[in-house]
């Protein structure tokens, strides 16, 4: 990865401002697929790298190093690979990266301490093992919500079924404990899952009253902004957005749709009272107010200017960080691809 431009000197005069046209900087290229950002206390960010199965950091004086190679990793030749990653709430104390990942056999979750500019991998914990794998549908999303628990995105592996079965982690967000076990108050008792009835989630943010957004991936007609509740089921496969038979009082209707063409939306952040919605397929960013359980008019940014948009996230700034996903990104092969870390300032 090659960086170009520290975020500590971009430009304060750059807008998110208008369709088609791109007000923001880059900040690094790589080869490999970014998938997983945070920001860390030092100002650093931590960025994983989806086929190489690289943890990265990206340093604020332009530095870009290898924190380590999470092992055991193995791709699905399509969308598996290292995923989601997330710092631990109390990370200045205890060290802890979260990492979604998949390997031979399944998907899991692991934690791994970073210390002194390195993954520590004598200390990496497996904290849930047994997530279907599958080329394609494998989520991945982590977030930590205000409440300490870690939520994780699954998709339903490719099998329609498993999102309405709770005896399956697929098609899920799941909700765990940070050392990996479940918590007490879930609505399944002795079970991770917190929601269900879901095709492929991808995104994952928490609002300022500490709800659960989520951004999720159709099929061939609808993809889903949907606003998460304890227990809920969002009906996958029977309803896809609102189509189908989505009659059945007990799901739960998406807060806003799009066609697949518009969106196929990946990652998902909130800045400002505003939702941004990365899009693959719809080459574009979706930016919404949130105005009580909905949304205002979505509105779409930069469309077509820099293909296809993989992670969305808040910087240390009070910008966003956006990640591109051009080129090999169905294929699991390492450092086929040209992608880039980009810097977006609002005001």
């Amino acid at each position: 990865m090659a960086l170009r431009r520290s975020w500590r000197d971009v430009d304060p005069g750059l807008v998110l401002r208008g369709v088609g046209r791109f007000d923001g900087t880059t900040l690094a290229t790589s080869k490999d697929v970014p998938w997983g950002l945070a920001a860390l206390p030092d100002g650093s960010a931590l960025m994983s790298e989806r086929d190489s199965f690289r943890v990265v950091r990206i340093a604020p004086d332009g530095t870009t190093t290898t924190a380590g190679i999470v092992p055991g990793g193995s791709g699905t030749d399509g969308e598996g690979g290292l995923l989601g990653l997330e710092l631990s709430p109390h990370f200045a104390a205890d060290h802890w990266v979260y990492l979604f990942h998949t390997t031979a056999t399944d998907n899991r979750i692991v934690r791994i301490k970073y210390i002194d500019g390195r993954l520590d991998l004598a200390s990496e914990q497996v904290l849930l093992s047994g997530i279907a794998r599958n080329k394609f549908h494998d989520g991945g999303r982590l977030r930590f919500g205000p409440d300490g628990k870690l939520y994780a995105a699954t998709g339903d592996a490719q099998k329609g079924p498993n999102a309405q079965n709770l005896h399956s982690l697929n098609g899920k967000i799941l909700r765990l404990n940070p050392d990996g076990s479940v918590p007490r108050d879930n609505p399944f008792p002795g079970r991770y899952i917190w929601s269900y009835g879901h095709r492929n989630v991808q995104g994952l943010a928490f609002d300022s009253r500490g709800r659960l957004w989520e951004s999720e991936l159709g099929n061939s007609t609808m993809d889903e902004l949907n606003l998460i509740r304890r227990g809920g089921n969002y009906g996958w496969p029977v309803c896809e957005g609102t189509a189908g038979g989505c009659a059945d009082p007990t799901f739960i209707a998406p807060v806003r749709t799009w066609t697949v063409a518009d969106a196929s939306p990946s990652g998902l952040a909130i800045a400002n009272g505003h939702l941004y919605m990365a899009s693959l397929r719809g080459t574009q960013l979706w930016r919404m107010r949130i105005t009580g359980s909905t949304t205002g008019p979505p509105q779409a940014y930069f469309t077509g200017t820099n293909g296809r948009l993989r992670t969305v996230a808040p910087s240390p700034d009070g910008g966003l960080w956006l990640t591109t996903s051009n080129g090999g990104d169905k294929d699991s092969v390492p450092d086929n691809s040209n992608t880039a870390l980009l810097h977006v300032a609002l005001r």
